[in-house]
Formats: C-alpha cells, structure tokens, sequence
C-alpha cells in the first residue's frame, strides 16, 4: 500500500498556482520596507484576515488576546511547553492514547512529564493537569466532539491544536471555555505548506518567548497566507476532493482486501479494524494512514489524460 504512515501534506496545485502568481513578479517592494515603515507589524493584519477566514470553524478565536505567527504549528507547541515549565515546572502534561508525538517529544525533552490517557478514563480522577488535544484527532484524522473536550476542561486546562482544521467538513469548534489557554493552527496541513512554515499561536496570555517573534518571521510565507485568504474560499479544497478521498479509498480497499473508511480530515483513512497488514499505521487503538500518494498518483493521470 501507497499510503504513509506519516502525514504528508499535499500541496494542492490550487495552492502552486497561487504561489507561482506571487512569485512571478516577486514582492521585493515588501522586503525593501523593512526600514521604512518596518516589518514589525507586518503579520498583524494577516492574522486579522485568518480570524474572519475561520470564523465559521473557529468563531472564538478573536477572544483570544495575544496573537503570534509561527513557523508552523511545531514552534507554537514548543514555545506554549516552555511556558508551561518555566511557570510551574510540575506540570502533568495529558495526551489521549495514540495522539501526536510531537508533544511528548518536545515535552520530554525540556523535563516535561507526559501521561497518556484513553479516552474513556475518568478524567476528574486524575491529578490536575493540562491537555494538548489536536482536533481534528491526529489519531484517527476525525473531530473530537466539544462535549469531550467540554468534559475535559471541567477538571483540567487544555491546549488545542487546530492544525487539521480546514481539511474537514464544516464544524464549529467551541473554544469558548476559559479553560482553554491556547488554540494552535498551521497553513501546513490545510494548504500543502509544510515547507513554508507558516502557521498562528492564539493565547488568552504572554506567550513572553513568541513575543521576539515580531521581529523574526518569514515575510514570503506571510505573503503566500494572504494570497490564500483572498484566493481559496472556506472549504473550498475540502468540498473539490472529498469525493476523490472516497474514490482512493474504495480502490485501496478492493487492492489490498482492507476496510479503510474516510476520515473527517481529507487526506487521511483509517480503521479500528485489526488488519496483520496494517500494523505500521497502528497508532493506540486505531490504524491511520496518509494518502497522499495516491492524491499525487490521481493528478498525475489526470495530466496523462489532458494531453491524450
């Protein structure tokens, strides 16, 4: 099978053609702006403009106070750590079974301790902590539903990383609850651009190690994030290959004798099946995998039948 297990964006031709509309006369008048009037501000009005581009998805996002860009959602999480630990060094950090391991990597690495917990455990049991929760789920690519998330945030505080918000059907996530300190949302997964390192840390405080970020930031990919609010409509990607996901999947599953369904998250299939054939997808109690590939494989021979 094609299919990775590690998440791969897809950058989307929709996006190349953006990006090659930019670079065709590139921007140097922006760079050339960095003494006068200056750069510091530059991200703020693009920020602006992601709020109101995600209202429908995430429409608490402007009660958040401190705003930050961020190379990706990875310096954001590695920035929120180091806050963490530096206020209060015992903190337990929660992560549910099978979640993304960047957390506990991060977190272990700066002294950090990391539980993970299933999702049906008690959490007024445990000893009070704060959660990094991605949703939609890096476990299995689906929504957590808010209730959950509510739940959890009657007994502790929680991080949320948005990353894969956008690549969904339409769902308004609830950030309303004080309990939730921090959203995190990256231009990677959404977009296809993992290489350019563009993403947003939302705080209800000082985040005091991303405030030099106003003086360290990319412009360009600031620049391609514009582009996209203004060119790519709200779920527009998601409703133009949804049906290919599907597509991919029946075919994969008639190959390989599986039974693969499609993630809330388009780029994304998984089971709870138990498949011998799967075990490297396996993350806790579910197996996910990237398809990518097969995204690649299906505008190649798209291209192969144009020119036929």
């Amino acid at each position: 099978m094609k299919a990775t297990r590690t998440v791969y964006c897809y950058y989307f031709p929709e996006i190349r053609k953006i990006i090659d509309e930019l670079t065709e006369k590139f921007p140097h008048e922006v760079f050339l702006r960095s003494i006068e009037p200056g750069l510091d501000n530059f991200h703020f009005p693009i920020i602006e403009k992601f709020i109101e581009y995600s209202n429908n998805q995430l429409p608490f996002l402007k009660e958040f106070k401190y705003r930050y860009f961020t190379a990706g959602a990875s310096e954001g999480i590695f920035h929120l750590l180091v806050n963490l630990k530096t206020k209060n060094p015992e903190t337990i950090l929660y992560v549910l079974s099978g979640e993304y391991e960047g957390y506990k990597e991060y977190a272990a690495r700066i002294g950090l301790q990391v539980k993970e917990i299933e999702e049906n455990e008690p959490f007024s049991k445990l000893k009070k902590g704060v959660w990094f929760i991605s949703n939609p789920s890096a476990r299995d690519g689906n929504i957590i539903k808010n209730d959950i998330i509510n739940n959890i945030c009657k007994y502790h505080q929680v991080i949320l990383d948005a990353t894969y918000v956008g690549l969904t059907k339409e769902y308004e996530f609830d950030l309303k609850n004080p309990n939730i300190l921090a959203v995190i949302v990256s231009m990677s997964k959404p977009f296809g651009l993992y290489y350019y390192r563009a993403g947003f840390t939302f705080s209800r405080e000082k985040i005091e190690t991303l405030e030099a970020n106003i003086w360290f930031k990319n412009i360009f990919s600031l620049l391609i994030a514009d582009k996209i609010f203004d060119n790519i409509k709200p779920g527009e990607l998601y409703n133009k290959y949804r049906k290919i996901q599907e597509k991919i999947i029946d075919k994969v599953n008639k190959e390989e004798n599986l039974n693969l369904e499609a993630s809330d998250v388009l780029l994304l299939a998984w089971t709870k099946e138990e498949n011998t054939g799967l075990e490297k997808y396996k993350r806790a109690h579910f197996y996910r995998a990237c398809l990518t590939p097969y995204f690649l494989d299906q505008e190649k021979e798209k291209k192969c039948g144009e020119k036929k």
